[in-house]
């Protein structure tokens, strides 16, 4: 059980906050490339509760800038995207792509000394893996080192991602993803039709962790009708992403929760395969996945508390759901909107099962205390090979040590 402080330094992650001046030095993963087209419009984004504007220029380079016009405050979400810059529609102010103001029609002409001296406040950005990367701790300051975890450097063939937004706390989903119980439970309707079928003869999996420079290791071990052990291995990597283990095709699937605001979160669904192309396909009904119709960029449109996610009671009497949600990622989003904007941890009453998620309140915890003490907190070092986190699934016989078998 957590305390209301516990809960509150946890899950508040605007700016002052001990969460939220944490987060700000880990890169954020905000959006899919493809969103962002070259000459097209900026789109406005909300990143731990601050505003900003995401543009491709016309040569193709992507910048971020706080969403503000540094003149008199009007939005840049409505600014013209023009010569690799934007020029504000108020006033015609322009900002390249690198953060410089060039022109000030509104000012006096004085060949450019008081536009030089127009503060923009703009972030680093990266393009990589289909993703738009954020970076912001503060205009100025040298950006933490990239996670450049291993799909960053595949082909776009090699890596198909999604994006929700989810109406919750950023912690309420990272939590959920280390919970290994619930995949056989509320999973369990798919899990016995596809390749989480083995899961299901051990519904109280003993978990080990293990602390790394980078997060935490989970091995969630279930004994097997065989006699053997199954060992899912899954790592959650600072501050909020996990890696599922590998589908038999050898498709993975990587999650991130990054925090809107207190209430929201951007919830990734990022699928990639280092030996060959993704077919979603494959993957497509197990998650409740409607490929032809929807939003890449919101796919849990249209299931919401409203109409209770979707839920089917018919299904769930007649015996062929248990949930009576329809696809594993639906029946996470439910659950995890289910709890509230965020949940009241101070009244909840964990178990064993929820060991790994108890551990992981501690390490970020951890973390805010090695920042504020000017020590460096897990997976902001340089000496992090994000290309080498993984996750794994392994069958175990009775002796052996599930270590030697995963890298």
């Amino acid at each position: 059980m957590a305390t209301k402080s516990m809960n509150e330094t946890l899950t508040r992650v605007g700016r002052g906050t001990p969460m939220g001046e944490l987060l700000r030095e880990y890169w954020m993963p905000v959006m899919r490339s493809e969103r962002v087209v070259a000459g097209g419009e900026p789109i406005a984004v909300e990143l731990l509760g601050d505003r900003y504007v995401i543009f491709r220029g016309d040569d193709g380079t992507v910048a971020c800038f706080d969403e503000a016009c540094p003149h008199r405050g009007a939005s840049l979400a409505l600014a013209r995207n023009e010569d690799c810059a934007l020029r504000c529609i108020y006033h015609g102010w322009k900002f390249t792509t690198d953060g410089r103001t060039v022109e000030t029609p509104s000012e006096p002409e004085d060949g450019g000394r008081f536009a030089s001296k127009v503060k923009l406040n703009h972030h680093p950005v990266v393009d990589a893996g289909g993703v738009i990367w954020v970076w912001a701790g503060g205009t100025g300051r040298e950006p933490s080192p990239f996670p450049r975890f291993a799909f960053t450097d595949l082909p776009s063939s090699h890596v198909f991602g999604i994006v929700a937004i989810l109406d919750c706390n950023w912690v309420q989903g990272l939590e959920a993803d280390i919970d290994s119980a619930h995949v056989s439970l509320l999973h369990e309707t798919e899990a016995a039709k596809g390749p989480l079928k083995d899961l299901l003869d051990d519904r109280a999996p003993r978990d080990e962790i293990e602390k790394t420079s980078w997060g935490i290791r989970y091995a969630a071990i279930r004994r097997l009708s065989t006699g053997d052990s199954l060992v899912r291995v899954k790592p959650m990597v600072m501050p909020w992403y996990t890696i599922v283990p590998e589908l038999p095709n050898g498709d993975r699937l990587w999650h991130a929760w990054v925090p809107i605001n207190d209430h929201q979160t951007i919830f990734w669904y990022l699928w990639y395969n280092e030996d060959q192309p993704v077919d979603p396909n494959y993957f497509a009904d197990q998650f409740g996945l409607d490929l032809e119709n929807m939003n890449k960029d919101n796919f849990r449109e249209g299931y919401s508390r409203k109409n209770m996610w979707g839920q089917d009671r018919a299904a769930m009497r007649a015996g062929t759901s248990f949930s009576g949600i329809s696809g594993l990622a639906a029946q996470d989003i439910a659950v995890q909107e289910s709890m509230g904007a965020i949940v009241d941890r101070s009244i909840e009453n964990p178990g064993k099962s929820d060991t790994g998620l108890v551990r992981a309140r501690h390490f970020l915890l951890d973390a805010i205390k090695d920042k504020a003490e000017g020590r460096v907190p897990a997976g902001l070092g340089d000496e992090v090979d994000y290309r080498k986190i993984s996750s794994a699934n392994v069958v175990v016989s009775d002796g052996d040590d599930w270590r030697q078998l995963v890298v």
